[in-house]
């Protein structure tokens, strides 16, 4: 491109002109300027397309007639404020390690890009409320652990994570309108602090940290500068309208007024005024200043907040550009903000622009630094490229760096990415008799693509004016299927049960539930498969307990014993004391086995004592039986498991229980008193003994 048409639509001017670029710089052919003659934007968005439309009419009749060129295409800029940027991150895993092609990339590189829209979209505002004007990818992990690329590795899960950046539809839209009403198409697209940034700091100051501020009538847009190059952007929803409504607030002016009077501080020491009543004032430039000077202080916050905000810290230079960085008092007061020399705080203006020729007269001022801007930047190329595409006979605005892929497009048009590939059904799962079984679900169809007619890929790229016809791909069919189709289950047979014939049936059984074999198999089911081959599987066909068959234990005082099973075994008129296989017409006689605590004979152990040094056992006078600490009778039934203890004593006996089994009256003394002691200590008749106790009876004088 080696000329172009550039524009710069403000809230308060419109400026266009006409550059080329030459050997030594830029050229500016024909430059025009104009006014709205109401207020048409605000904050750098179109309100009224018509009045907006109607001042680049002007502009464009007037640059046409002194170039002598039908201007058709042009580069404009959007306020910095309308740009979004927002990371998101997608993941993928199949049940089986695939190999991870181009397409499948692309597809989760689309996937995460409409993610990051959704991120910055609100119950209010729509996801396709915003262009996506570009993305890349910042990380990608298989199997959990980075790698440079996915395309081509093979794994089960892989994650990638994208940075993307958009910018709201009304905003493009609303120049898009305002262009189209007056024949011009919009060739590219640029941000205005960006487009600020080309023309007012050279490429070799660009390695210094300094804060570049647009401040225009509605946004003041802000550039930050280190290393080489811009490294940040913000915007502050305040600029030079707010000084003019701080006059016409004061003197009742109407707001082309009150912007006369604020012009007029750059020249005059005193601004004749007129009112809303008609009233002429002669006013000291002064006494003007002293109005302003606290809406001045607020915006000068403002940006120099967001300017911390965005560096860290304070730069070491601000250069001012646009129409309301003329505003008195401004420069001074961000300097002293920003608590740097107030010759580090400076205007741009185009006289310093060496390298741009060209109407020097007519263009002058800090306010024509963005539109030169917009010029350079389109012309070496350092633009958003706009044009449209047809998705399915609709018409899709694409803006992208390069030129965009099929599948960006389709994005663009709201078709969703995981229509982009035809992904396979879902697969069964479930467990059989412990192990877990898998069953694929059904290949899908990968989706169909045309440009132009011919076939084409996801990553295919795109030329304006390209037709797209999209067929998207449909997902395979979710694996299904029933038990008879997993399972195959032996062939029944006829069992003689206590004298009555039962068909004993394998069996499958799913949270306690028989299924036949027209079940389907649910997702995660737990099966298991009881045959019909042992004693144990006709227990369970019968609903008997299969440990009612083997011995039991119980525990009598800390002790193991073993016990009969709960049920008696017949086979064929046979006592069968282990485990079998049944067979066609087999006679099986099963009946229960009661065991009750009479039937175990369980004897309470005497009490133990040594008397005088001898040991001594005092027989138990009845026996008791406890479980979990209460007394159970002999009818009780006996469980596997239980632990029981046998007591010989309902009470603890007491020292007088001994005498009837000492022979006391063989050393009896006469005159002489009976001793007792247990354990070492004086006892009575009724002291109570404990098992093991230390017991001494004897005579003395």
């Amino acid at each position: 491109m080696s000329t172009v048409f550039a524009l710069d639509i403000g809230t308060r001017v419109v400026i266009g002109l006409v550059m080329e670029k030459t050997i030594s710089g830029y050229e500016i052919k024909a430059s025009s300027r104009t006014e709205h003659s109401q207020r048409a934007m605000y904050d750098g968005q179109v309100h009224d397309v018509d009045e907006v439309a109607s001042a680049v009419l002007r502009i464009k009749n007037e640059l046409e007639k002194k170039v002598k060129l039908e201007l058709k295409k042009v580069a404009v800029a959007a306020a910095g404020r309308a740009l979004c940027t927002e990371t998101a991150s997608v993941s993928r895993t199949e049940l089986f390690p695939i190999n991870w092609e181009r397409q499948d990339i692309l597809t989760l590189e689309m996937d995460a890009v409409q993610q990051a829209m959704k991120r910055i979209s609100s119950a209010e505002v729509e996801s396709d409320f915003f262009y996506c004007v570009g993305y890349s990818t910042v990380s990608q992990l298989l199997e959990n652990q980075a790698i440079t690329s996915l395309i081509g590795q093979r794994g089960k899960k892989v994650e990638l994570t994208v940075i993307a950046t958009f910018l709201p539809r009304t905003v493009v839209d609303g120049l898009v309108a305002v262009l189209s009403r007056v024949g011009l198409e919009m060739e590219s697209l640029t941000l205005e602090p960006i487009a600020a940034g080309q023309a007012a700091i050279p490429i070799d100051m660009r390695r210094l940290n300094i804060a570049l501020v647009d401040i225009g009538a509605g946004t003041s847009d802000i550039g930050l500068t280190k290393d080489g190059s811009f490294f940040s952007y913000g915007m502050v929803p305040i600029a030079g309208d707010e000084v003019t409504e701080a006059i016409c607030s004061h003197f009742l002016l109407s707001f082309q007024e009150g912007e006369k009077v604020k012009r007029s501080l750059q020249k005059n020491a005193q601004v004749e005024i007129n009112n809303f009543f008609g009233e002429k004032v002669l006013v000291a430039k002064e006494d003007i200043l002293e109005i302003i000077h606290p809406t001045v202080q607020t915006i000068t916050d403002r940006i120099c907040k967001e300017i911390v905000y965005l560096n860290g810290s304070s730069p070491q230079a601000v250069i001012l550009v646009g129409g309301g960085s003329l505003t008195p008092l401004l420069s001074q007061a961000i300097a002293e903000k920003l608590n740097i020399p107030s010759n580090r705080v400076g205007i741009q203006e185009r006289q310093r622009l060496s390298n741009i020729l060209g109407e020097e007269d007519s263009l002058t001022g800090p306010d024509v630094i963005t539109p030169l801007g917009i010029a350079i930047a389109a012309l070496d190329g350092q633009v958003l490229h706009y044009y449209s595409v047809e998705v399915n006979n609709a018409i899709i605005p694409i803006f992208e760096l390069n030129l965009a892929t099929v599948a960006e497009a389709l994005l663009a048009a709201g078709v969703q990415p995981k229509t982009f590939l035809g992904r396979p059904g879902s697969a069964l799962i479930y467990e059989l008799n412990g192990k877990i079984n898998v069953l694929k679900g059904g290949l899908g169809s990968p989706a169909e693509i045309y440009v132009n007619g011919d076939s084409a890929k996801l990553d295919s790229h795109l030329s304006p004016g390209d037709s797209i016809r999209f067929i998207p791909g449909s997902s395979g069919k979710a694996a299904k299927a029933q038990i008879k189709d997993i399972i195959d289950l032996p062939s029944n047979k006829r069992i003689i049960f206590n004298n009555e014939e039962v068909i004993f049936k394998a069996v499958v059984m799913s949270e306690g539930k028989v299924l036949s074999g027209e079940d389907e198999i649910e997702e995660n089911s737990r099966l298991t498969v009881i045959n019909n081959e042992t004693l144990e599987d006709f227990l369970i066909f019968m609903n008997i307990n299969p440990n009612s068959y083997h011995k039991r234990s119980i525990i009598v005082h800390g002790q193991k014993q073993n016990i009969e099973p709960k049920i008696k075994v017949w086979l064929n008129g046979e006592v069968m004391e282990n485990s079998f296989t049944l067979q066609e017409g087999d006679i099986l006689n099963i009946k229960d086995r009661l065991v009750t605590v009479k039937n175990l004979e369980l004897k309470a152990e005497p009490m133990n004592f040594t008397v005088n040094g001898q040991e001594f056992f005092l027989p138990t006078k009845e026996t008791r039986v406890l479980f979990k600490g209460k007394h159970i009778d002999e009818d009780y039934p006996v469980e596997d498991g239980m632990e029981l203890k046998v007591e010989g004593f309902s009470n603890k006996p007491i020292l007088s229980d001994l005498f009837p089994y000492l022979n006391l009256t063989k050393d009896m003394i006469p005159q002489g008193r009976l001793e007792m002691l247990v354990n070492g200590k004086n006892a009575e008749f009724t002291t109570i003994l404990n098992r093991g106790d230390r017991v001494v009876i004897i005579w003395i004088k």
